[in-house]
């Protein structure tokens, strides 16, 4: 199935099947699942794979390359073994995180759980088709506790520039923002890599607790990603200073219009949340839930079951 569909939104079918196998859906379950999303294809045209490319980095992000990426990604992986084809492609992708909402990475890790290997080619070409490095703030700022990091970028965050149709465009239009030339650099780094992203998870969920929102929720996914992944990267260097810029420019790109009392769940146990998922036709939800039952079982409980709770409301 294409990597995309109408005005490039996000095939989410196999990350969407992947989770609700996780959560424990029946095959019958999975299958209607699938019957019911694949519509949304009938009208596209499939693109014949593409050549191996010599050099699969020059193609990043150009818009005409995901055939010859597939192509490359399936050989490299045939080649080299997973292990050892992740080490080299990820910290390439890395800087580009940001590519399609977090939908590249996220795509990429469940392929990698589930150890689907044609799928993790299409995952790792999506990843590089719209990979998207974002700028490096141009000034210095002095360094900030998460505390009045977060602060800030709560209280500056909304609105400072117009919306764009998707959230990968938002993000690119929050770069150019003064906030985030202020923010994207600011805060302290963790002890290591891990604490960065546990600490950047648990402020997502935060976040999206006290108001829940479309952006925040593919924060959450991602950053859920990038845990799963952190071990195959191998060599990444700048691993902190890009998640903190691609978390901005989220936020901002989020325009989050803090609601006066934070909404309450209506189902308050992982059973019945897990279940609504599963029941659910919507991808996001079912990988949200998804997401937040992992990262409570690795971080602890935190606001996980309450974010999952509120978003199959």
């Amino acid at each position: 199935l294409p990597a995309e569909y109408r005005d490039a939104l996000t095939n989410h079918l196999p990350m969407a099947l992947h989770a609700l196998h996780r959560l424990g859906a029946s095959s019958a379950r999975m299958d209607a699942f699938y019957r019911s999303y694949t519509p949304r294809f009938a009208s596209l045209v499939v693109v014949p794979p593409g050549p191996v490319a010599q050099d699969w980095t020059q193609l990043l992000g150009q818009q005409d390359a995901y055939p010859t990426l597939h192509a490359s990604m399936a050989a490299l992986l045939t080649r080299d073994g997973v292990d050892t084809a992740l080490r080299t492609v990820l910290p390439v992708l890395l800087p580009g995180v940001a590519a399609a909402a977090f939908h590249g990475v996220i795509r990429t890790a469940h392929a990698v759980e589930a150890g689907h290997i044609p799928e993790l080619a299409a995952a790792l070409a999506y990843w590089a088709w719209r990979w998207q490095p974002l700028a490096k703030p141009t000034r210095a700022s002095p360094a900030l506790a998460l505390h009045a990091w977060s602060e800030r970028l709560v209280r500056e965050g909304p609105g400072g520039f117009r919306a764009g149709p998707l959230i990968s465009i938002r993000m690119e239009l929050a770069t150019q923002t003064p906030v985030y030339q202020d923010l994207a650099a600011a805060l302290e780094p963790a002890a290591d890599v891990p604490a960065s992203i546990a600490r950047l998870a648990a402020w997502a969920a935060e976040r999206y607790v006290s108001s829940p929102n479309f952006t925040v929720l593919h924060m959450i996914t991602g950053l859920r990603a990038l845990r799963v992944l952190l071990p195959c990267m191998g060599g990444a260097s700048d691993v902190q200073a890009v998640l903190v810029r691609a978390v901005t420019a989220a936020y901002l790109a989020a325009r989050v219009q803090e609601l006066p009392i934070a909404p309450e769940p209506l189902l308050r146990t992982w059973p019945e949340v897990i279940a609504a998922a599963i029941a659910s036709d919507d991808d996001h939800v079912i990988k949200l839930v998804d997401a937040c039952r992992e990262e409570a079982v690795v971080y602890g409980e935190g606001n996980y079951l309450r974010v999952a709770g509120l978003v199959v409301l």
